[in-house]
């Protein structure tokens, strides 16, 4: 049977003139209206000059753009770095004898993210995080991927499409986001020595219990595969409900079940994660020392330790790294998807496990459209490659056929009942401070290269990726800092 093709995405972009946005070839023909106004009422050659000097610096950066950004995005960024590490916000301090002693709380944009523990109506706990700046409820799924050895194609492309179905649903039901997450960590071995001893009986014969002793402490590969699914909701309901936290639990619960047949159905059997499941996940990454400790507490995790306490006791925000309770981590985001079509196995040589990168994190974050704003959005992109391919002229003007082609088929899907989603990737690494992190970032690089995704480094915001890639219900783009009349 023949493999399945997929892609025909589009990166969302209003048609100017000469390939600019809408909005700069309006700015730039308003600035050439002001200058000439300017010297027709003055009659001045230097006023007139002058105005074309303010002319240029204020359009230039922003028909100029680099890596992805505007010259104004980089040069905000910039300066937002730079006020903010005078003023000591990129240096983080907590534990016993910092400002308020006894908390290590999440930094920076989760600094007022809470988590509390309910029940569905099946009868499974799951935690809650709840983010006050959005407004947002996330809940974490912990996902066992079948993988595709021994599966035939066709089931796989059924997983796919299945996948794909969850995803429209989703759109339909408050969901903000959804994150699926794939991170290797290292493997300690407790997990499954634990298992052994959960089968093992003690009636059993001793050789039976040798050999699973063994089976239980034998050396793997040296890294474990953890997938989980983070799904963050809108508040529910009418106004009454939504700012009760128990009653959005409520609601969330209700609809998990349902979420959780259509992951069974896209081959990816989920349970939700305890309150101290999650809270052990997110300590241990910003504390790569803890993961022994979480690991041999399990579920009495948080009879000890609440959510006051998952955060690391100190941080460092530099402009291309970040350091944090003894490690380093750099977080890449994707400035390309790939191009052309690709196969269901286009990311494999990214989420591939590698002994020279024993922490790597890739976090794919769907961003999920209702179904009036989708048919909206579609006929807009389709409008606007009709406007870019009568423009363009060419060479250009055969890319331009192609978005036409695509945002056509796009409406097209979409009403036929197809969802519509953007979608956005964060690669992580951690390590200890002496590891050989330029070795890890070659491979990093060489590894999205094989995948054909295009990746570029978090400047500027490595602390804020580091926790958006976690999975917690950190949508980057709903805390952004900088206008979207700036960017590209």
């Amino acid at each position: 049977m023949s493999q399945r093709v997929y892609g025909r995405w589009e990166r969302p972009r209003s048609a100017g003139l000469f390939g600019l946005t809408w909005g700069v070839s309006l700015l730039g023909m308003g600035l050439v209206v002001v200058v000439m106004l300017g010297f027709m009422f003055t009659r001045s050659v230097l006023v007139g000059g002058a105005l074309i000097v303010v002319g240029a610096v204020v359009f230039l950066p922003l028909a100029v753009t680099r890596n992805g950004r505007t010259g104004w995005e980089t040069l905000l960024l910039r300066t937002q770095f730079v006020f903010g590490r005078h003023r000591g916000e990129h240096i983080y301090r907590a534990g016993r004898f910092s400002m308020i002693p006894g908390t290590s709380r999440l930094p920076g944009l989760l600094a007022d993210s809470t988590m509390t523990e309910y029940e569905t109506p099946g009868g499974r706990r799951f935690g809650m995080i709840h983010i006050r700046r959005t407004d947002h409820y996330t809940v974490v799924l912990r996902v066992q991927p079948r993988g595709k050895e021994l599966v035939d194609q066709d089931r796989i492309d059924a997983w796919v499409q299945a996948y794909g179905q969850f995803l429209a649903t989703q759109g339909r039901d408050e969901v903000v986001a959804v994150t699926a997450v794939l991170e290797h960590v290292v493997e300690t071995r407790l997990q499954q020595r634990s298992e052994v001893a959960r089968l093992v009986r003690p009636q059993a014969p001793e050789f039976a219990r040798t050999v699973m002793a063994e089976a239980g402490a034998s050396a793997g590969s040296g890294v474990r595969i953890e997938a989980r699914i983070a799904l963050t909701y809108r508040p529910l309901g009418h106004n009454k409900i939504r700012r009760n936290e128990a009653e959005q639990a409520k609601e969330i619960g209700q609809r998990l079940q349902g979420v959780l047949a259509h992951l069974q159905n896209a081959g990816l059997p989920a349970l939700p994660m305890t309150a101290a499941g999650v809270l052990g996940m997110v300590r241990t990454r910003y504390d790569l020392a803890s993961q022994w400790d979480a690991e041999l507490a399990g579920e009495d995790l948080t009879a000890t330790q609440g959510w006051d306490a998952a955060g690391p006791i100190s941080h460092l925000d530099r402009w291309d790294h970040y350091v944090h309770d003894g490690a380093r981590s750099v977080t890449w985001e994707m400035d390309a998807a790939p191009r052309g079509t690709v196969l269901d196995s286009g990311l494999e040589e990214l989420l591939r496990p590698r002994p020279d990168v024993p922490r790597k994190r890739v976090s794919i974050v769907y961003r999920l459209h209702s179904a009036g704003d989708a048919a909206r959005m579609v006929d807009s992109d389709y409008r606007d490659a009709l406007a870019a391919e009568q423009t363009e002229r060419g060479i250009a003007s055969a890319a331009a056929s192609i978005r036409v082609a695509n945002t056509g088929a796009a409406r097209q899907e979409q009403a036929r009942g197809a969802g519509l989603t953007r979608f956005g990737v964060l690669v992580t690494v951690s390590d200890r401070l002496d590891a050989d992190m330029p070795g890890i970032e070659a491979s990093v690089q060489a590894m999205a290269a094989a995948s054909r995704l295009g990746i570029r480094r978090c400047y500027g915001y490595q602390a804020a990726a580091f926790a958006a890639s976690l999975g917690i219900g950190l949508i980057l783009p709903e805390h952004g800092s900088i206008s979207k009349r700036m960017s590209a």
